[in-house]
C-alpha cells in the first residue's frame, strides 16, 4: 500500500522502526524487520500524508517521502501503520505534500481526521489562513464554497464538497496554485470556470 513517512535532513526517522531510538534510510532503498504492531515493531508511517506533522514539521528542514508499505501490516484507526517492509520510493517536495493530502481527502471524503492545524499547514473546514511568513507554508480550505488567505509564496489549496451523482456528497473540484504576490493576505476562492479570484467586499459581508 502507498503511504507516507517524515524523517530529519540527514533520513534518520525518530521511533521510526518500532522500539529502536533512532533509524537512518536511504531513498529507494527497500528495508525488512521481523515483525509489526503499531507502537511497538515495524515501520511506522501513515496514510494520510498530513498526519506525519504530528512528528515532523514542515519547515523546510524534514524531509517528506512516499512509501511503499508491504510485508505484515498493521493498522491502528486511519492515523498509524506499522509494516515489515517498507521502500522509500520517492521525496515529495511542499508543494507534492500538499497534492498528496488533498488525493487522500478525495480518495477517503467522510473519515474523520482530515482538518489540521500543525507547522504551519492548515487544513479546515470553510476557511484556512495564515497571516505569517515562515519557510513553508500550506493552507487548504475544504467546504461548499471554501476560501483561503495567506502570504506570498504560501501553497494554497482549495477542496469543494457538494453531490457526486444521485445526492451521493462527495468532493466535486479541486485546485492547488502557489500564492501571488496580487493575491497575497487577501482571501481567496475558486470561481465555476476554475479560476482563483478574490473575494470582493459583498462577499465578505456574507
Amino acid at each position: 500500500m502507498i503511504a507516507y513517512k517524515g524523517f530529519s535532513k540527514d533520513l534518520t526517522s525518530v521511533l521510526g522502526n518500532g522500539i529502536k531510538e533512532r533509524c537512518t534510510f536511504e531513498a529507494g532503498k527497500t528495508y525488512t524487520e521481523e515483525e509489526s504492531k503499531t507502537v511497538r515493531s515495524g515501520f511506522h508511517c501513515c496514510e494520510n500524508p498530513f498526519d506525519c506533522l504530528q512528528h515532523y514539521a514542515m519547515d523546510g528542514k524534514n524531509r517528506f517521502f512516499r512509501i511503499e508499505a508491504a510485508g505484515d501490516i498493521d493498522e491502528a484507526g486511519d492515523e498509524k501503520i506499522a509494516c515489515t517492509q517498507m521502500t522509500l520510493e520517492k521525496e515529495l517536495t511542499p508543494l507534492e505534500f500538499a497534492l498528496a493530502g488533498m488525493q487522500y481527502i478525495i480518495a477517503h471524503p467522510e473519515r474523520d481526521g482530515w482538518q489540521q492545524d500543525r507547522w504551519n499547514v492548515i487544513v479546515k473546514q470553510d476557511k484556512a489562513e495564515i497571516s505569517k511568513n515562515h519557510d513553508v507554508m500550506i493552507a487548504i480550505a475544504r467546504g461548499e464554497k471554501p476560501k483561503v488567505k495567506a502570504p506570498a509564496g504560501a501553497i494554497m489549496g482549495l477542496l469543494i464538497d457538494g453531490e457526486i451523482e444521485d445526492g451521493v456528497p462527495g468532493i466535486v473540484g479541486a485546485k492547488v496554485w502557489i500564492q501571488k504576490a496580487e493575491h497575497a493576505g487577501k482571501w481567496c476562492y475558486m470561481d465555476d470556470a476554475g479560476k482563483v479570484r478574490e473575494v470582493n467586499d459583498e462577499e465578505k459581508a456574507d
